[in-house]
């Protein structure tokens, strides 16, 4: 398209001008062609810029600063589809302040895949990440794409589900698709690249800033059709996805949560609110028109107080443990469980409960986690 490069150079200015005032100024002159071309005199009368973002704007108006983008885009192995471009995801183009464009790492799935959103807290729990797990792997088994923020918790839980799942993912990030945020998912990004892609609207090169989040997450809800939140607390900022997409008219789907932790507190108001409870994949694939019945056997409690997802080593380790061994594991779910309470289940003296919990980490079975307390892993 021939406004192709004119549009990809607004996008560049997205950090400095914002979203709504890129829109705005594409509503007043048409095309971004007419942007780049416009007099002084003409962008100062129609464009309703501030001092600064007329000099950001015309001070970047050139060819040689396109190329340079160019350059970095190149080097990163990066393209750009601005939302006129015909392999732009048709559902984001039709949310309020759709982005201009979006800068894109790895292959961007076909629009006519169905794209299901997993977000929740970075300060989760294990149910947190067991359930981003749970729903993310069989949806991608069944040709769901997962989107998700790539941030720590829940969104990269879902990413990895979905990788497990042998399916596509797309991590939308607050920062230049170049950038890898928080920096210990550089092996997670690689293979999410190369097993779907990572964007943003955000050109190359651009730092994460927090201002930049509440704006990414529109466009995580805008891609898909479902939203599920696995995890959050009243105050979670993935309730500001959830508000954008009940105003996209985006199906809300929750996890429900232990009603004493404050980190479900969150899910299990949207569910009393706005939210449809999720206890398993087929839920939502009859959220999406997939499946003509909800399952009911209710997989999530199942995991949480039965055996959860074992591979075929811990299956194994399981069938030979000894009597003790059996007992202590048996007396754990993924609840976190203190040694103190541990030890009045099992009644097992306090020398002899040190070292089968032990024992049972080696093997690969339970986990410890900060403050003397145990999970199945």
């Amino acid at each position: 398209m021939q406004d192709e490069i004119y549009m990809l150079w607004l996008s560049t200015l997205l950090p400095n001008l914002g979203s709504r005032k890129l829109n705005s100024l594409l509503s007043a002159f048409g095309t971004a062609r007419n942007i780049f071309t416009a007099s002084l005199n003409h962008l100062k009368s129609q464009g309703n810029l501030t001092d600064q973002a007329f000099s950001t704007l015309t001070k970047n108006r050139n060819f040689d600063y396109i190329e340079n983008t160019l350059r970095v885009m190149e080097s990163e192995q990066m393209v750009y589809l601005s939302r006129n471009h015909e392999r732009f995801p048709t559902l984001l183009a039709s949310i309020p302040d759709p982005p201009v464009g979006i800068f894109c790492v790895g292959e961007l799935p076909a629009d006519a895949t169905h794209k299901v959103a997993i977000v929740g807290s970075r300060r989760c729990t294990e149910y947190g990440l067991m359930a981003a797990r749970l729903l993310a792997k069989p949806l991608a088994e069944h040709g769901i794409v997962i989107v998700s923020g790539m941030a720590r918790g829940v969104d990269s839980m879902a990413h990895r589900g979905a990788l497990e799942g042998a399916g596509k993912t797309i991590a939308v990030l607050g920062s230049g698709a170049d950038i890898c945020y928080p920096a210990e998912n550089v092996h997670l990004r690689a293979s999410i690249v190369e097993n779907g892609c990572v964007i943003s609207e955000y050109p190359p090169t651009q730092r994460p800033i927090a201002a930049f989040f509440p704006a990414r997450n529109r466009i995580i809800s805008g891609m898909c059709r479902v939203i599920i939140v696995a995890e959050a607390s009243k105050k979670s900022g993935t309730l500001i996805t959830v508000d954008q997409a009940t105003e996209q008219g985006r199906d809300v789907l929750a996890v429900p949560g232990n009603i004493n932790s404050p980190l479900s507190a969150g899910t299990n108001s949207l569910i009393c609110e706005v939210a449809i409870p999720v206890t398993d994949y087929t839920d939502v694939l009859f959220a999406l028109g997939l499946s003509s019945e909800k399952d009911t056997s209710d997989p999530l409690n199942q995991y949480v107080h039965g055996g959860g997802i074992l591979s075929k080593t811990q299956e194994n380790a399981i069938k030979s443990l000894a009597p003790e061994e059996k007992l202590v594991y048996d007396s754990l779910t993924f609840d976190a469980v203190s040694f103190d309470s541990l030890t009045l289940t099992t009644k097992l003296p306090v020398a002899n409960l040190h070292y089968l919990c032990t024992t049972l980490e080696l093997k690969g079975l339970i986990k410890k986690l900060p403050g003397a307390r145990y999970i199945r892993n």
